[in-house]
């Protein structure tokens, strides 16, 4: 008899349960859908105060969601340690309910100190944040689910990208992101999928075409875009829903090229950590150098955000008509100089960012003091410092009596070391690559093609890739059974895969040229460049992305898509899993010579 009460009581529970989960669910995205109306139309009266009921609503069947959810929960005290930033803010606002009662408002004391004459509208604003977070929350535990899925990492990967190109999409769309109120279906699927490629080209201009509100969507696009999203997310889930099981740490060991499975969630952590605090610094640096330049403080302090947050995910998004070449900031050499090594940090990638950071000291039996670097940073480093080298020294050359022309010394030196470092992931300029030579645009295409580090915010083939391909051709001509690297043996199976990586990367770059020839009037070097900058998310142009057909938009819309997700990811999301074959065939030799 107890055990069919018990019984009967849990199924009642469930049932209210899920009645009231489906309530908010519904409620969530009315919620959600009166702030795109107010913020993305611009409505006002009498509507204004429409979605402003619907958000107190909305906040109202919040609290009595947290509060029956905590009755009704077997295990009370688990509920509140895996809810507790949904308990934090259901406590806040009863807290303020009762608090108003005797006239000791907290969001009052907020409106006071700030002068806000219209208290009311700041309960409205702290409402409609606490939907948004309610929703991210959400979203968030929905995302630890889709970590226990049977999707391969993979596809994840690529459709979190996809999903998050269309949501940009949607929101540049809305009539506040624009300053004329609309922009065509492919300018905003363009613009969405260069940020979140963190790529840079544009079809319109960025500082002028778009509002407060679409700049700053464009920021959070590219900021989701470097760092991943499902990284991005996963973070802030461990917070959420009491740490990551075995199975979502397998994934995001696919998806984090992390060998160590264990240290998933430190490295996570740390991976955020450096980021904002690297783009603080930056924004900081920037704001700094550049404050004079600016009618008014907040300006500079956004300006000077979104350009940290770009130069460090190698967006090349900025918010001068002119990029780099702006008057502004052309000749504030504390300026291009910040942004150049934000770019570089942010392209030597994370692992080597984390393996510099634990570096350390062994002493030997001679007393001398070496470090132990692991083998990928000290390629990375080694490679990139080639890069920069060999790029500024062809830049200085065959450019010297072109672009570089009636610069003095010092100017010549720091423009040529700042394309040479922007040219392989971020986009920025402060030379118009629409006059430098042919053969400067050719050289530009290896350093494009090339791009940034593994892990790192950049695209290209990687300079792991490139230096594998070096180092195995040596192999192969000098006629080594093994590639070699600092007395350390390279697996044939990675110099093979750098291989399919670097074939299949100049398939679809050709690809891209190729339809670009019969879309575009363009010449055949500015349209591959074109190529060559989308797909390696680069963002420099010789002038012809503004000129783009609607066909050609939509190619450099795949280019970009498939250079940041990668040839090899991009071709497995299209491919069945191969059956397991458990025997050898017959071998056969082929000549290739």
């Amino acid at each position: 008899m107890k055990n069919s009460l018990w019984e009967s009581s849990t199924l009642w529970k469930e049932k209210i349960l899920r009645l009231l989960k489906i309530i908010v669910i519904i409620s969530s995205f009315l919620g959600l859908a009166s702030i795109i109306l107010e913020y993305g139309f611009r409505i006002t009266g009498k509507d204004v105060l429409l979605m402003h009921y619907i958000s107190l609503g909305v906040i109202a069947v919040f609290i009595l969601y947290q509060f029956a959810q905590l009755l009704l929960s077997a295990n009370k005290f688990e509920y509140l340690k895996s809810h507790i930033v949904e308990t934090i803010i259901a406590g806040l606002i009863v807290l303020e309910i009762i608090l108003s009662l005797f006239n000791l408002s907290l969001v009052e004391k907020i409106g006071e100190v700030l002068n806000l004459k219209n208290i009311a509208y700041l309960y409205i604003v702290f409402a409609q944040i606490f939907i948004v977070i309610g929703i991210i929350l959400g979203g968030l535990r929905y995302n630890k689910k889709i970590l226990q899925s049977k999707i391969n990492p993979s596809r994840l990967f690529i459709l979190s990208f996809f999903f998050t190109i269309m949501a940009g999409t949607f929101l540049l769309m809305l009539p506040a992101s624009t300053v004329n109120g609309s922009i065509s279906f492919i300018d905003a699927l363009f613009t969405s999928t260069s940020a979140v490629c963190v790529t840079g080209l544009i079809t319109v201009d960025t500082a002028t075409y778009f509002t407060r509100f679409g700049q700053i969507v464009i920021m959070l696009l590219f900021q989701i875009g470097g760092l991943g999203l499902m990284t991005f997310t996963t973070f802030f889930a461990l917070f959420l829903a009491g740490g990551l099981g075995i199975k979502e740490r397998i994934v995001l060991n696919d998806l984090l090229n992390e060998e160590n499975v264990g240290a998933i969630t430190k490295i996570l952590s740390y991976l955020l950590l450096i980021t904002f605090s690297v783009e603080l610094i930056g924004a900081v640096i920037l704001f700094l150098s550049s404050r004079g330049s600016f009618s008014s403080t907040e300006n500079a302090v956004l300006t000077s955000i979104f350009h940290s947050i770009s130069a460090f995910c190698n967006a090349g998004f900025s918010l001068f008509s002119m990029n780099m070449m702006e008057p502004a900031v052309r000749t504030n050499y504390a300026y291009t100089t910040t942004i150049a090594f934000l770019i570089i940090i942010g392209g030597i990638g994370f692992p080597t960012i984390m393996s510099l950071l634990s570096i350390r000291q062994v002493s030997s039996k001679f007393k001398t003091v070496n470090f132990n670097i692991p083998l990928q940073t000290r390629i990375v480093l080694t490679t990139t410092f080639l890069l920069i080298v060999f790029g500024f020294a062809a830049t200085y050359l065959l450019e010297y009596n072109n672009t570089l022309k009636g610069m003095n010394f010092f100017e010549q030196i720091h423009t040529a070391f700042f394309q040479s470092v922007t040219a392989r992931t971020a986009g920025f300029n402060t030379i118009d690559f629409g006059l430098v030579h042919v053969s400067t645009a050719i050289f530009y295409f290896f350093l494009m093609f090339v791009g940034a580090s593994p892990g790192g915010t950049g695209g290209g083939i990687k300079t792991t890739t490139f230096a594998m391909l070096v180092k195995g051709t040596f192999a192969i001509l000098k006629n080594q059974k093994n590639v070699t690297f600092k007395n350390r043996s390279i697996s044939s199976e990675i110099v093979i895969k750098a291989l399919i990586k670097t074939g299949l990367s100049i398939f679809f770059i050709t690809i891209g040229i190729f339809l670009l020839t019969m879309t575009e009037k363009a010449n055949l070097t500015d349209i591959s460049f074109e190529v060559f900058s989308a797909f390696g998310t680069v963002g420099l142009s010789r002038g012809i992305t503004f000129s783009l057909t609607g066909t050609g938009k939509f190619v450099i819309v795949m280019m970009m898509f498939i250079g940041r997700v990668g040839p090899i990811a991009f071709l497995y999301t299209f491919m069945r899993k191969p059956k397991q074959v458990y025997y050898d065939l017959p071998g056969e030799n082929i000549s290739i010579l």
